[in-house]
């Protein structure tokens, strides 16, 4: 598979294979921070419906504002208890977090599982490389890779109740869809085989 550039994106038709096969699966959510408010109100209709079609589905995103946030809102108008928010440390943006969801971040990590998500967090961006074997320091370098290591660990999941994702929706930029955090996760899925759309896709498979 060519990292450089993301994968043919997922139809309807795949989503709903997809869904059939593991109805109890985790589809990943997420994507820019900053993004039209057009676009976010999209963000948010497109999860409600997901929520409210795929009632045993399971959702997934960051703790970021923007694209995040969008799709968090959309799941949490429907089913709370269903929304998983991984955060890159537990304390991240306390003050803004839905109720029922499920918060998990790199704390919960055992250190031979964070380890594996280090190597995979540097596989797929090996710029970042140095970034990330500076981890367990402190200060920005630190918290910088604290992200990255959040991030990649969205997608390759840790236990029973955070597995891998089935399927990922991202909103990015579409002259740039590779480019920071959001393009790192989109690598990652690429590396783990994880279906993925775009905008441009998901957003016309609904209304039907």
């Amino acid at each position: 598979m060519n990292a450089t550039q993301p994968n043919l994106p997922m139809t309807l038709s795949e989503f709903r294979s997809i869904v059939e096969a593991c109805p109890e699966g985790v589809v990943l959510l997420e994507g820019r921070r900053s993004i039209p408010d057009h676009e976010a109100a999209l963000a948010t209709i497109t999860a409600r419906m997901l929520a409210e079609r795929y009632p045993k589905l399971r959702f997934r995103s960051g703790n970021a504002e923007g694209a995040d946030q969008a799709f968090s809102e959309g799941v949490a108008q429907v089913a709370p208890w269903r929304l998983q928010v991984f955060a890159p440390y537990p304390g991240h943006r306390k003050s803004i977090r839905y109720a029922d969801a499920v918060y998990d971040s790199p704390a919960t990590l055992s250190s031979v599982q964070e380890d594996e998500v280090a190597g995979k967090t540097a596989k797929a961006s090996p710029k970042n490389k140095g970034l990330i074997e500076k981890r367990d320091k402190k200060g920005a370098l630190a918290a910088k890779a604290a992200y990255l290591i959040r991030d990649t660990m969205k997608v390759t999941g840790h236990s029973e109740m955070f597995p891998k994702p089935v399927c990922a929706l991202f909103h990015v930029d579409l002259n740039d869809p590779l480019a920071g955090g959001t393009g790192h996760t989109i690598r990652v899925c690429q590396q783990e085989g994880v279906p993925i759309a775009f905008q441009d896709s998901w957003q016309q498979w609904f209304p039907e």
